[in-house]
């Protein structure tokens, strides 16, 4: 049976970017829509809200069964004095809740442009991390109050998205591979057509001269 994934976006509008006049609800929705795009590609069982009220998604989400109950969000701190970074919150630093947040951090760290603040954190006082009986995995993508990790998260909510996917992905088991490339030293073959004859003599004699002008020619009977 496909593993459920419940994506709970921020619904935090008031939350200002540093740039590009846009805020929290709005970018993490786009993220959100990758990630889910991208989990549905590797045949999970995907759920994602655009509710506003935090407590009824906590009860969808439990409602739906969710293995992994994923809260989208950016950063930011009071004094907007750090560098930026990937964090992911979880109920504890435990067993399977540490192995599948290492999993996400690891795909979605390296591409994000801060790094002093990147790590796990136990963060059980937060409602939907202790409220979703689902492992919830609530990630700090980046920090959208420096114009770094602002410009990096407009321009890159596809990247982000399905980063986390991937990391979901990773500690399932599933292949994260793009099996869709082609093969580069494949070349593919155009059949041209340049005469028709009833009589097989003449259809000889003209091969014979588009041989001798160089080209490749056959005679195919319909």
């Amino acid at each position: 049976m496909a593993k459920k994934i419940y994506i709970s976006p921020s619904n935090q509008e008031a939350n200002l970017y540093a740039t590009g006049g846009t805020n929290e609800k709005e970018q993490c929705h786009k993220i959100a829509r990758a990630c889910y795009n991208y989990l549905k590609t590797k045949g999970f069982n995907v759920k994602c809200t655009y509710n506003d009220n935090m407590y009824e998604r906590v009860s969808e989400s439990n409602a739906f069964g969710a293995d992994i109950h994923l809260a989208i969000h950016t950063n930011a701190t009071v004094n907007h004095n750090v560098t930026g970074g990937t964090q992911i919150l979880l109920y504890s630093l435990t067993g399977e809740r540490k192995k599948v947040g290492e999993a996400v951090l690891n795909r979605l760290a390296p591409i994000t442009p801060g790094k002093s603040a990147e790590k796990l954190i136990e963060k059980p006082s937060f409602y939907e991390v202790n409220s979703a009986t689902g492992i919830t995995v609530y990630c700090e993508c980046e920090f959208h109050d420096t114009k770094e990790g602002s410009d990096f998260i407009i321009k890159n909510t596809k990247i982000i998205g399905e980063a986390i996917a991937k990391g979901i992905c990773d500690y399932y088991g599933i292949s994260v591979e793009d099996n869709t490339k082609t093969d580069e030293n494949k070349k593919t073959l155009y059949t041209v057509q340049v005469g028709a004859f009833s009589n097989k003599n003449n259809a000889e004699k003209y091969v014979e001269q588009l041989k001798k002008a160089g080209f490749d020619a056959i005679i195919v009977s319909k």
